[in-house]
């Protein structure tokens, strides 16, 4: 596979996760007004879990797979999953969605710098440029200065660091070993944060789970799995600095269900900030000439 079409198909499988872990935080952010979270983390991990196992077993690739836990960076990863998603699950419960999202889109440009210092990626002035103009069309689509001074310091520092544990968790995906397979770590990573999430559910009362409520952690279950998994695929061929700012899809893919669900209709404000947002995405895919 060419660079060029590698780093195509990462675009696309980043896309893709962005989607499906808007849904998730859409359902995990209506579970914890009446769950706590680790009862959220281990209940959605259960979901998850099966998900995966299932699935690994329909295609019969269980068979010597455990091994490459064992692994440190697999490990490793398994380790920044589970506090990427603590991080994530109390940033959601104190602050709104939106201003969540918008501070954990800091992310592609920490991912994007890191990869660069690191020398795992030349510099690209043009990669750089649109992980930049994705991120101003973030904050001109969510406006975080309409409300953020307002909003729990706890919240707000928890969405940042949920964005240094997302850039660590995707620089660790990028030097995973070859011979350790996608799905495999995204199940190890389920069970790190279902076990997580039971550890914390001991200082925690936990309340009765009602239908509505396990529905809404079985959707996040099967949204989180299928989005770590074309996470994991998306990180491991093509360069970060190219594919990482299709993050900020993110925000376009929440533009979307908000109207969709609740009949949200962005303004010509969010518009500009969406039109941003792909023009920086194409231009951290073009080429920089010598």
């Amino acid at each position: 596979m060419t660079a060029d079409a590698a780093n195509r198909r990462g675009a696309a499988l980043m896309s893709i996760a962005m989607a499906c872990y808007v849904l998730n935080d859409a359902c995990v952010k209506l579970s914890t007004d009446r769950l706590p979270p680790g009862q959220v983390l281990a209940v959605r991990g259960i979901f998850a879990v099966a998900i995966l196992f299932t699935i690994a077993v329909t295609l019969h690739r269980l068979q010597g797979g455990w091994r490459m836990v064992l692994q440190p960076l697999v490990a490793l990863r398994c380790v920044l999953e589970l506090a990427t998603a603590l991080a994530s699950v109390f940033a959601l419960a104190m602050i709104p969605l939106a201003m969540v999202t918008s501070l954990m889109m800091t992310a592609p440009l920490m991912i994007s710098i890191a990869a660069m210092y690191l020398r795992w990626e030349q510099w690209n002035a043009r990669r750089l440029a649109g992980t930049l103009a994705g991120l101003l069309g973030v904050l001109i689509i969510v406006r975080p200065q309409d409300g953020l001074t307002s909003l729990p310091p706890w919240g707000i520092a928890s969405a940042l660091l949920c964005a240094a544990l997302l850039g660590a968790r995707e620089l660790a995906t990028r030097r995973l070993p070859p011979d350790a397979p996608s799905w495999m770590v995204a199940l190890a990573a389920a069970v790190a944060v279902c076990v997580g999430g039971g550890a914390l559910g001991l200082t925690e009362h936990w309340s009765p789970l009602e239908p509505k409520d396990g529905g809404l952690l079985a959707a996040a279950a099967l949204c989180a799995a299928l989005g770590n998994y074309a996470l994991i695929a998306a990180c491991r061929r093509g360069d970060l600095s190219a594919i990482v700012p299709f993050r900020y899809t993110n925000i376009v893919w929440a533009l979307i269900a908000g109207y969709v669900l609740w009949n949200d209709t962005p303004d010509r404000q969010a518009f500009l900030g969406i039109a941003m947002i792909v023009a920086g995405g194409l231009l951290s895919m073009s080429r920089q000439r010598p």
